[in-house]
């Protein structure tokens, strides 16, 4: 059973339109997903506390003040209890961080990113290079020991990416679906082949034609058909046909007649005719 050009388009059509609609939704919620993840994933560090940190990637990574959020329980030589803590601004605290060597690492001043979700708020304000893996030790000191130091990679990076994804993949859906539901094609006319006429005939008389070819037959010629060539016995293969006319027959000889020389001076003139006798 054949299928027409239409309903091709058609159920194209569908299908662009609900990929790029499943499409769209999927890589918007996957990077609202992404950006949570990042911010669940951030370690804690108490303020007042040295806290063991362990970087198992290198990179750049930002330490955060915590300002509302919850934290779980705390063993080692800083323990505490779970509790939910939310402190008015950004407190200014003093931030140490050690190798596994005992040598300070050196942490820049930076003034963001920031974050504000699902009950989390929190501000970067230093970052750091890690260029080699290991246990680091961190050291925090503040006038509020309320906030919480968080570490972690910026949670927005690859955030914006999915998400003009989305847009793009939802765009390009709805448009090309829309576009092949809606639009038909210009059917082309039909090029019917034009009618072949027959050719007019070559070496007949230069008196124009009456009519087409089939309304005056061709006459034949007044003349007799050439005879066939007849090649002598004695002739060799690969030569021109020879042709040889026809025998007239003979005729029986004439007798001469003997004329008299003719003269330069004209003949006497005859006599007159002669009387009648009288009677």
């Amino acid at each position: 059973m054949s299928v027409s050009a239409a309903a091709v388009r058609r159920l194209l059509g569908i299908a662009l339109l609900v990929v790029g609609i499943v499409a769209g939704i999927a890589m918007w919620l996957g990077a609202s997903r992404r950006y949570d993840d990042a911010i669940a994933s951030l370690a804690p560090a108490p303020i007042g506390c040295n806290t063991t940190l362990v970087f198992d990637k290198t990179g750049t990574y930002t330490f955060f003040v915590e300002t509302k959020g919850r934290i779980g329980p705390i063993d080692g030589d800083c323990a505490s209890d779970a509790r939910s803590y939310e402190v008015d601004g950004v407190p200014r605290v003093t931030l140490a961080l050690v190798d596994d060597d005992g040598d300070n690492v050196d942490l820049e001043r930076t003034s963001g990113p920031t974050y504000d979700r699902d009950g989390k708020r929190g501000t970067g304000v230093r970052s750091v290079d890690i260029d080699r893996t290991g246990t680091y030790v961190l050291t925090a000191t503040a006038e509020d020991t309320e906030a919480v130091i968080r570490v972690g990679r910026d949670p927005s990076s690859g955030v914006a990416a999915l998400r003009a994804g989305a847009i793009v993949a939802l765009i390009v859906g709805v448009v090309g679906g829309v576009l092949l539901l809606v639009i038909r094609p210009r059917r082309r006319p039909v090029r019917t082949a034009p009618a072949i006429q027959p050719p007019w005939p070559t070496g007949l008389p230069t008196r124009p034609p009456l009519g087409p070819p089939s309304a005056n037959p061709p006459v034949p010629p007044p003349y007799a058909p050439r005879p066939p060539s007849v090649r002598p016995p004695a002739q060799p293969a690969g030569q021109p046909p020879w042709y040889q006319p026809p025998q007239q027959p003979s005729r029986p000889p004439r007798a001469s007649v003997t004329e008299p020389p003719s003269s330069a001076w004209p003949p006497p003139p005859s006599p007159p005719p002669a009387d009648p006798p009288e009677r």
